[in-house]
């Protein structure tokens, strides 16, 4: 089977029909200095779109975001693209062969892929009815792969919630600073360092 992956068309799943280059789709935020330490961030799949539709573009937003922490402190090598780890429609778990073609590809030891699995809001009705407490809940499910083996690292979950203004607006650009002021916005971030931190901390000690 030929390899292709899937990208995002804001945040609506779009079949891409043709592998296109690592030099072009993958984009290198700075030089290469371990081959051992390079990951490719893939766009992260929408469980529910329609929870998403008042958020600048999550799909590319949260992975570019998690790329940019991992690489803070210049240990490892990232680059993006904004497909799926994916031949289809489906964010399934990538076969051995798949995994090898994307290293082969992008010449990345590690592959992340992640799903945007919960966004919804809860209302609580209080004041005998008469109002309403909303919460929201941003939950992410990540994949850590080690391309090259062929395997699934660790599957990791994480979740946040939020009151109050649990709405962000789509002229928030995606973790900037209005973003991050909305509560719900400010959850998102801390989800995203969150993940930074664990999966750097779970790489940087395998050899």
């Amino acid at each position: 089977m030929r390899l292709r992956l899937c990208s995002w068309t804001s945040v609506l799943l779009m079949l891409a029909l043709h592998l296109v280059p690592a030099s072009l789709m993958a984009q290198s935020l700075i030089p290469a200095r371990d081959p051992g330490r390079s990951i490719l961030m893939t766009g992260f799949a929408v469980n529910h779109p329609t929870q998403v539709t008042d958020i600048d573009d999550i799909a590319l937003g949260f992975p570019r975001e998690l790329a940019r922490r991992l690489e803070q402190d210049q240990q490892f090598y990232v680059r993006m693209t904004p497909e799926l780890l994916s031949y289809d429609w489906e964010l399934t778990p990538p076969t051995t062969k798949m995994l090898a073609q994307v290293a082969a590809a992008y010449d990345a030891r590690y592959v992340i892929s992640g799903d945007i699995r919960n966004a919804g809001i809860q209302s609580v009705p209080t004041m005998f009815g008469l109002w309403e407490k909303k919460s929201r809940e941003i939950g992410v499910e990540i994949s850590v792969y080690d391309a090259k083996a062929g395997v699934l690292i660790e599957k990791f979950k994480f979740n946040q919630v939020a009151s109050g203004e649990v709405t962000i607006g789509k002229d928030r650009t995606f973790d900037g600073e209005s973003f991050r002021a909305v509560p719900f916005g400010k959850a998102i971030d801390a989800v995203i360092e969150q993940a930074g931190e664990v999966i750097r901390t779970r790489l940087i000690t395998r050899p």
